[in-house]
Parts: C-alpha cells; sequence; structure tokens
C-alpha cells in the first residue's frame, strides 16, 4: 500500500504534477499526428469464422468487441493502436494492445512508437468527436483526414513526453485513490486480518 503513496509523492516532489492550463495547445490534423488512418474491411456475420483473434467494429462496449474470429483472408489485422467507430457508435475511441481484425466501421489510427500512455491521452481527446458526429452524419475517410484536435504542443509540434508522463502520474493518482478508498473500508469495518 505505501509503495503507490511514495511513489505518488515522489512524482509531485519531482515536479511530474501536470498542470493541462500551463502548457501550449494547438490543433493538429489527424493525418499530422498519425502514421497510419486506414479503415478495416467488411466482413459480414455469414462470412466470419469462429476463431480468437478479436473482431472490433463500431460498438460503443467492450473496446468495440463484436466476435472473436478465425478468418485470415481479405481481413485488415491491426495491433497497437487506437480505433475510432466511423458509424454505429460514432466517435468511440478505444486503444488495442493486442493484434485484432477491424471491421469496416472502424478506422485504426497508429503512430510509430506510441506509448500506452500516449494512446490513451489521444483517445480521450478523440472521444470529443463523438458530439460532433451521429448515426446520420458518420465520419468517412475523407472527413477523418480533415478532422483535427487539440494538443499539448512544443516546437509546434504535439508534446508525446508531456501527454505520456501525464498520463502516468494520472495512473499513479488513481491507484492511489483506490489504496486510500479499500483501507478506509477496511478500518471502518473492524475486520480481523488472519496472517
Amino acid at each position: 500500500m505505501t509503495i503507490y503513496i511514495y511513489i505518488y509523492k515522489l512524482a509531485i516532489c519531482k515536479g511530474l504534477e501536470f498542470n493541462l492550463e500551463s502548457i501550449d495547445w494547438k490543433e493538429f490534423y489527424l493525418d499530422d499526428v498519425f502514421n497510419l488512418i486506414q479503415r478495416g474491411r467488411r466482413l459480414t456475420k455469414r462470412e466470419q469464422f469462429e476463431g480468437d483473434i478479436p473482431y472490433i467494429s463500431s460498438t460503443g462496449l467492450n473496446n468495440g468487441l463484436d466476435n472473436f474470429i478465425g478468418n485470415t483472408d481479405k481481413v485488415r489485422v491491426f495491433n497497437d493502436c487506437l480505433t475510432i467507430a466511423n458509424s454505429g457508435s460514432v466517435g468511440s475511441t478505444f486503444y488495442h494492445k493486442y493484434e485484432f481484425i477491424g471491421s469496416d466501421h472502424i478506422t485504426a489510427l497508429k503512430i510509430d512508437k506510441a506509448t500506452e500512455n500516449i494512446y490513451l491521452f489521444l483517445a480521450t481527446k478523440l472521444r470529443n468527436l463523438e458530439t460532433k458526429y451521429s448515426f446520420n452524419r458518420e465520419i468517412n475517410d475523407r472527413r477523418i483526414k480533415r478532422e483535427k484536435i487539440m494538443l499539448p504542443a512544443k516546437d509546434g509540434k504535439p508534446d508525446y513526453d508531456f501527454m505520456n508522463k501525464y498520463i502516468a502520474i494520472e495512473k499513479i493518482k488513481s491507484m492511489y485513490q483506490i489504496i486510500d478508498y479499500y483501507s478506509e473500508f477496511i478500518e471502518s469495518q473492524d475486520l480481523i486480518l488472519v496472517r
């Protein structure tokens, strides 16, 4: 328990407590941020074979997971990237560290050498597009490349270092809050811990 408290306090002492208002922000086109912007391929339910590869589509639930399939021909396989729903739950954005097959209802967004934390930061920013699009106004290939998002910037480029560190600190803060909550809960229950 106390190791997380020390990590959190050390992070604050080292000046890693970030304030989103104290940095420069700039608008970036998505194709200036991502090296790969590619839509998945259409695969109807009848064409899907049973398997263990996640099939990601446009649902806003369960990281977009629609099925587990075994198809290997005429599919698009992605990994370690974001997906954004083009239709259905338009704008739903998820990070996928694992290999998956993408449907034509999602677009994969990838950055070379990005960390999980950078992707999580970007996913949060991309979810703002949910309010701009709807079932009747989908995100097509032309629209997504013209789309812009506000990001932390340094020397006119996205500040990936800031994004990475910001999410790392947010994770530590969340762990600290969870540990603190359960510590208080255990103390309030007068539980006798058996060792």
